[in-house]
């Protein structure tokens, strides 16, 4: 840019060579037709909405964890999800760039509205044990998701 500027007389990077990158690590993505059965494995499954949220809408694992119920629109056309915080260090989004308001798609709204009237229920079944916190996707007693705690290493739908 600075000699297009005539700003330098030469380009001084010119005279190294470039650096090879390394080979990148294989994609680790899904293909449709896995995509398509995780969705249909985790259809009113208990973490079902945790898992096809997060596949539809690209919410990361800390951000879901953190979503609260305030920040889930599902009555305004589109339906919205706010990505405004997460389970990481000071309760932020990865990057400033990460606070987002996703759009639903219909799957998702299905799933997450069923969702909701399990929590209810569990709520209900919990009594003074449950920890009300506001959140979308809680442990049976409404606490925070854990990452590392138990039951973590296991698949969260069939």
């Amino acid at each position: 840019m600075a000699k297009k500027r005539e700003l330098v007389g030469r380009n001084v990077s010119a005279l190294r060579e470039t650096p090879h990158g390394q080979e990148g690590r294989p994609s680790r993505s899904l293909t449709l037709d896995q995509a398509a059965a995780v969705l249909k494995a985790c259809e009113g499954e208990k973490f079902g909405a945790y898992v096809i949220t997060s596949l539809l809408t690209g919410i990361r694992p800390e951000e879901a964890r953190k979503l609260l119920w305030e920040a889930v629109n599902l009555s305004r056309k589109p339906p919205p999800i706010s990505a405004l915080r997460a389970d990481r260090v000071g309760g932020d989004t990865k990057t400033k760039k990460s606070r987002r308001a996703l759009a639903l798609p219909a799957l998702v709204v299905d799933e997450v509205k069923r969702h909701r009237a399990r929590q209810a229920a569990q709520r209900l079944l919990t009594g003074e044990a449950w920890q009300e916190h506001g959140l979308v996707f809680t442990r049976d007693d409404g606490a925070l998701l854990d990452p590392s705690g138990p039951g973590t290493t296991q698949a969260p739908c069939p």
